[in-house]
């Protein structure tokens, strides 16, 4: 099992045994951030590991057994873990003597370990059927202020934006090439006419040939967008399955991620794409070049994405501040440098401290 649940418990039970590296901890963080579901689970293992390890007298036994008991049961209860008889212990003098510290460090230990066994052997074990038609997915994620670059199983090249997730199947190779993109990429498609390349977001999908694009589809975001660099693709809006839209070279499609109380034809929009300066910059692509580009952007949409790629929070406060337009772009500069740039282009004030920034306006 390749999944992400199945990754999660082994990355889990690494922990608790102390081998889990420096990469494998980033991953496990990325997990719970992705998959909330998983939290649960964290944090009542992680509670029960440490407090094995640092009550310094064992707590007594009634109370640890309902806690792991109640635990077991919601186990049960989700289907992960069998049905088991209960056999009640036996004392012959109604008490037990005093058992060595470790001994019982080494139990609840033990319990921990082989409740994490158990779930990883009771996780959905697809049949060969099953298996034909899905396959355990692949996956890539960055962190905010990070980016990524990486080779397909096909030799497409994919540049992942930060605060990004790619997904694909195991079977990628076989009918056609899909992929599964939350967050923002870009791709240099490999050209294979028998097996399209298709990008499936939660506001369309974008199927090619062969070409290089960015596509991006943040969660939260209030648009999402294809910019087609070189080729031909064909996009289709999620909402209108009836409809599909050809895009040429330079060309950029622009629609709403929620459907807005306007008429439809101010939801969706086919633009050319900008070539800026002597160097031919386009802005939607400059971030593969680490370069944050901005043209006629709302201040409050350019904050989205400076907290992604400076991996900081901002708050934007005031009735004229969000609407400001911005032009410019940040490559070098530090989260301080461009907070202090806004500043002197807007006119207003900022507070920056442990990656939260607040941009406001004087009375």
């Amino acid at each position: 099992m390749n999944g992400p649940e199945s990754i999660f418990y082994k990355l889990l039970l690494k922990k608790i045994s102390g081998e889990l590296t420096a990469k494998e901890k980033l991953l496990l963080a990325d997990l719970l951030k992705a998959y909330p579901e998983f939290s649960e689970a964290y944090e009542t293992v992680q509670w029960l590991w440490n407090d094995a390890e640092i009550t310094s007298a064992p707590r007594p036994k009634e109370k640890s057994k309902r806690l792991l008991d109640q635990h077991m049961q919601r186990l049960q209860a989700n289907g992960l873990l069998p049905e088991t008889e209960h056999v009640p212990l036996k004392v012959s003098d109604g008490h037990e003597a005093p058992k060595p510290r470790r001994r019982y460090w080494l139990s609840t230990a033990a319990a921990v370990v082989l409740l994490i066994g158990l779930i990883l052997f009771k996780l959905p074990q697809p049949s060969v059927k099953q298996v034909a038609e899905k396959r355990h997915p692949n996956m890539v994620m960055t962190r905010p202020g990070s980016r990524t670059k990486l080779i397909l199983p096909d030799g497409t090249t994919v540049w992942l934006n930060a605060s990004s997730k790619l997904t694909y199947g195991d079977d990628f190779m076989e009918k056609e090439r899909r992929v599964q993109l939350d967050g923002e990429a870009f791709f240099d498609v490999v050209k294979n006419e028998g097996k399209p390349f298709i990008i499936n977001t939660a506001v369309m999908n974008v199927r090619v040939l062969g070409t290089s694009l960015n596509v991006r589809a943040y969660a939260g975001d209030k648009k999402a967008e294809a910019v087609l660099i070189r080729g031909k693709i064909e996009v289709q809006v999620k909402r209108r399955p009836q409809e599909r839209y050809l895009l040429s070279s330079l060309e950029k499609l622009s629609v709403a991620a929620a459907a807005p109380n306007v008429h439809p034809r101010k939801e969706l929009s086919i633009t050319n794409v900008d070539v800026i300066g002597k160097d031919s910059t386009i802005a939607e692509t400059a971030w593969i070049e680490n370069e944050l580009v901005f043209t006629g952007e709302p201040l409050a949409e350019l904050a989205g994405r400076m907290e992604r790629w400076f991996d900081m929070k901002i708050t934007i406060t005031g009735t004229r501040l969000p609407h400001f337009r911005m032009s410019g772009s940040f490559k070098d500069e530090s989260p301080e440098q461009a907070l202090k740039a806004i500043s002197l282009i807007t006119g207003c004030k900022y507070k920056f401290k442990d990656h939260v920034a607040l941009l406001y306006e004087e009375n």
